[in-house]
């Protein structure tokens, strides 16, 4: 089996390369929130909800742009990634505030990685249910219009990942209201990597669970 590699471009714009492909999902603009714009030019796309930090589609789109699944619930296909897409609150007001958002588990190279898009309450027995045990989850971890840290790590725990990447927090040059990574650091009891290139991974070579913290890239590789 190959490898998958995980780039992060800031806020919650993740890439996932298997193979020649690759998947872009939530990607923004980069100028709009004081970061580097990160041009995917990815094979399919993924947006969790209609936010201007998350559904940038041109941004991520390319030449070999095959597909863009929007909000999308239910199972799916994006040539080598199966998808799954599962709806939940952004916020703890059943979507009053900020609407809804969609998490997406993603399977590849057999490995399963759970994007949570900006969900904004605590683990859903129905959705822990569904999804099992998953190697690498990707969880807010800024506060303010999602979950708490404490919150997102709950949703690592309940299911079970290996790896735990946090997404949307602050980082400096970001004009985006977001808290930065302090009080996951501080509530996390397991190893902590702080990476200076992307993530590499294979099945059968993960050891966790680890809190990795990746570079923010504007070209990734």
């Amino acid at each position: 089996m190959r490898e998958l590699r995980i780039s992060w471009c800031g806020q919650s714009y993740f890439i996932i390369g298997s193979g020649n492909a690759r998947l872009a999902i939530d990607p923004h603009d980069g100028d709009s929130l004081g970061l580097p714009r990160c041009e995917a030019k990815a094979d399919y796309i993924l947006v969790t909800h209609d936010h201007y930090d998350h559904n940038s589609v041109e941004t991520a789109r390319g030449p070999k742009t095959k597909a863009v699944a929007f909000s999308r619930e239910g199972s799916f296909t994006l040539g080598p990634f199966s998808v799954t897409g599962f709806r939940l609150p952004h916020d703890p007001e059943g979507g009053s505030r900020y609407g809804w958002t969609t998490a997406y588990l993603v399977e590849a190279e057999g490995l399963r990685v759970m994007h949570m898009g900006d969900v904004g309450v605590g683990p859903v027995d129905y959705i822990i249910r569904s999804v099992g045990k998953v190697d690498v989850i990707m969880v807010p971890a800024g506060d303010v219009t999602t979950v708490k840290q404490a919150e997102a790590l709950d949703w690592a725990a309940r299911l079970g990942a290996k790896l735990v990447l946090p997404m949307h927090y602050w980082v400096a040059g970001s004009n985006v209201p977001l808290d930065p990574i302090d009080v996951m650091l501080s509530l996390w009891h397991g190893s902590v990597t702080k990476l200076g290139e992307s993530l590499d991974i294979e099945p059968g070579r993960l050891n966790g669970p680890a809190l990795v913290i990746l570079p923010l890239e504007s070209e990734p590789s």
